[in-house]
C-alpha cells in the first residue's frame, strides 16, 4: 500500500511503474506516466511533459467535489491516454479496434479525444490540445474536459438516480427550446457534456449557433441560460475561481 500511495503522489513524469502496468494492464505502446491522485495519465515516448500536468490539474479540479468519483474511475482501471501531435486516435492500444467494431466511420479523421468504456477503458486526449499548439482543429476548447465528464458521468457516478435525473433536465432543456443547432441537443450524454465544458469556461462561443456552439460557453452564462442544468452540475462540481485557460504558446 506505500508503495501504491508512493506512486500515486509522484511530481515528476516518469516510465510507467511495474505495478501500475500490471495493475491497469496497460499496454508496451505506454512508455510515459504521471498520476492523476492514482489515476493513470500515460503515453508513448512522444508526448511532452508539460502536457500530463496540463491534465493531471484538470482531473484533479473536476473531481475535486465528489472524491469518490475518483475511486470509482480507479477501481473500473479507467486510464488518460495523450495522443502525441503525430499519433491517431486508433494508435492508443485500447481504441486500436475501432475500424473493425464500428466500421463506417473514420475514427482517425473524426476524433482527436474519446470518452473511456468499461470494455475500453481509455479516456483519449491529444497533445496539441492541451498545450495549444498550432494547428489544433479544437483550438480553444478543451477535450479533456468534454471527454473526462463522459467518464464521471458514465463510470465515475453511474447512478441510475443521476441518469434519471440528467434525462429529464436534458428533456426540459429541449421541450423549452434551449441549445438549438449545437451539439448539445444530440443526447442527454452530450448535454451533459457540453454543459460541463460551459461550466469549466472551456468551450467555445458561437453567435448564431453554428450546429456545435452557441453563445453559452460560461459559467455564468450557464447559469442565466440553463439553471436547471446549472443546478445538476453544483451537485459534482465546485463552484470556485478556477477556469480552463486554453494555452496561449
Amino acid at each position: 500500500m506505500l508503495e501504491v500511495e508512493k506512486l500515486q503522489k509522484s511530481e515528476t513524469v516518469t516510465p510507467i511503474p511495474t505495478l501500475i502496468r500490471r495493475s491497469f494492464n496497460l499496454s508496451l505502446f505506454y512508455k510515459k506516466y504521471l498520476s492523476a491522485n492514482g489515476l493513470p495519465i500515460v503515453s508513448s515516448e512522444k508526448v511532452a511533459d508539460e502536457a500530463f500536468f496540463v491534465a493531471r490539474d484538470i482531473v484533479i479540479k473536476m473531481v475535486e467535489k465528489e472524491p469518490q468519483v475518483l475511486k470509482n474511475l480507479i477501481s473500473q482501471k479507467i486510464r488518460l491516454a495523450i495522443m502525441a501531435r503525430t499519433e491517431v486516435t486508433t494508435d492508443i492500444p485500447e481504441h486500436s479496434d475501432l475500424f473493425q467494431a464500428f466500421p463506417g466511420t473514420d475514427w482517425n479523421k473524426r476524433a482527436r479525444g474519446l470518452g473511456p468504456t468499461l470494455a475500453r477503458p481509455a479516456c483519449s486526449v491529444s497533445e496539441e490540445n492541451l498545450l495549444g499548439y498550432n494547428g489544433d482543429p479544437y483550438r480553444g476548447e478543451s477535450i479533456l474536459i468534454h471527454e473526462f465528464s463522459h467518464a464521471i458521468h458514465q463510470i465515475g457516478i453511474n447512478l441510475e438516480s443521476f441518469n434519471l435525473k440528467l434525462t429529464e433536465t436534458y428533456q426540459h432543456a429541449i421541450k423549452s427550446g434551449l441549445w438549438q443547432n449545437t451539439y448539445a441537443v444530440t443526447n442527454a450524454s452530450e448535454y451533459w457534456a457540453e454543459g460541463v465544458q460551459s461550466w469549466f469556461d472551456a468551450n467555445l462561443e458561437s453567435r448564431p449557433a453554428d450546429g456545435i456552439h452557441n453563445e453559452i460557453n460560461t459559467r455564468n452564462k450557464l447559469k442565466k441560460y440553463d439553471p436547471k442544468l446549472a443546478k445538476l452540475m453544483l451537485e459534482w462540481f465546485v463552484d470556485d475561481d478556477w477556469r480552463f485557460k486554453y494555452p496561449k504558446l
